[in-house]
């Protein structure tokens, strides 16, 4: 969900202009559309940020449909979605049990090796450094591989990490420090793990109050080290610092304002904003650094270009946007339109 070199953290100006560009992908690989027609822009002029970059619209750039002729068909039930930062894109095909990794610049698919389970379920995918963590959720393990899809070992078990309960990884994201954040569905709650792989503190328990979670479904860091997580079933997202403690929430069942219905995966570009990918109401949210809702797309986009559910989103170089679409079985990847 996120880059640490989307899913995936901030990376300098000077480095962005080496590494970014995808090439252009074999016919039939990608459908195109016409960035004038694929474009919606937000309610910018309703917040201001000084000299930051605001978002103010999706241009669509290309589509990874689930063609007979892709490399990397069929996608059965296509899962979390990340970045590295010279723009090698990879997804999880959670009910396929793949995992695959798109190299921009040589224009070359290639599959992640099998771990060597009976049952492998991958749900979701960041970039730590130079390795790639993939999250087992059937065999409740978070496996390391190299960026070319080389399996390297198993880096955490969730049997063990807490005894005496039954923990059921489902999303997470790692942190400049190496420090990761995970959404447990079985006990509804958040589990933050330190580098040296520890359980440091359980937030949350079952329930709808604040504090509390329905199906957390996605976790992503913000740049000061705190997180959101996506609240699903209570049509919401909870913020909390560093340490866990409670700090805001944005949408709900209670907030007649609140356009989130599933929000689920997240990831944020490097000025902050925070994308929120939302299946049930087949949209994209944009919340600015602050959380302040700016605007979401969809429907809108167009046929070609619009998400029908989407479950995850990742930050690339260059302004680019991955989008994993569930029903559409496809990646779509924008440009992210700045003021």
């Amino acid at each position: 969900m996120r880059i640490h070199t989307a899913v995936l953290s901030p990376w300098p100006a000077i480095l962005l202009a080496v590494l970014c560009g995808c090439a252009a992908a074999p016919s039939g690989e990608r459908a195109a559309a016409d960035a004038g027609d694929e474009t919606v822009d937000g309610a910018a002029d309703a917040w201001q940020m000084g000299e930051r970059a605001v978002p103010l619209g999706l241009v669509l750039l290309h589509v990874f449909e689930n063609e007979s002729s892709a490399p990397y068909y069929p996608i059965k039930g296509i899962g979390g979605v990340a970045y590295y930062g010279d723009g090698t894109l990879f997804f999880c095909d959670e009910k396929g049990g793949r995992v695959h990794g798109y190299d921009a610049a040589g224009d070359t698919w290639f599959q992640f090796d099998n771990p060597g389970t009976r049952f492998f379920r991958p749900v979701d995918i960041c970039i730590d450094q130079f390795s790639v963590l993939v999250l087992d959720m059937d065999g409740r393990d978070l496996l390391r591989y190299g960026l070319g899809g080389v399996f390297l070992d198993r880096l955490l078990d969730f049997s063990y990490l807490d005894p005496g309960y039954d923990r059921l990884p489902s999303a997470f994201d790692v942190d400049l420090d190496g420090s990761m954040v995970f959404t447990d569905a079985a006990e509804d709650q958040v589990l933050l793990v330190d580098a040296y792989l520890e359980l440091q503190h359980v937030v949350g328990v079952p329930g709808s109050h604040p504090e509390q979670f329905r199906e957390p479904s996605g976790v992503a860091f913000l740049r000061d080290g705190s997180f959101v997580v996506s609240d699903r079933a209570n049509r919401r997202l909870q913020h909390f610092t560093r340490l866990g403690y409670y700090k805001r929430t944005i949408g709900g069942e209670f907030d007649p304002q609140s356009r989130l219905l599933t929000p689920q995966g997240l990831d944020t570009d490097p000025e902050g904003n925070l994308f929120v990918a939302d299946p049930a109401a087949g949209l994209i949210h944009v919340l600015s650094p602050e959380l302040d809702y700016l605007f979401a797309v969809g429907s809108e986009l167009g046929l070609q270009a619009a998400p029908v559910a989407p479950i995850d989103v990742a930050v690339g170089p260059d302004d680019q946007l991955a989008v994993s679409d569930r029903e559409r079985q496809a990646v779509l990847v924008y440009r992210i339109r700045y003021e």
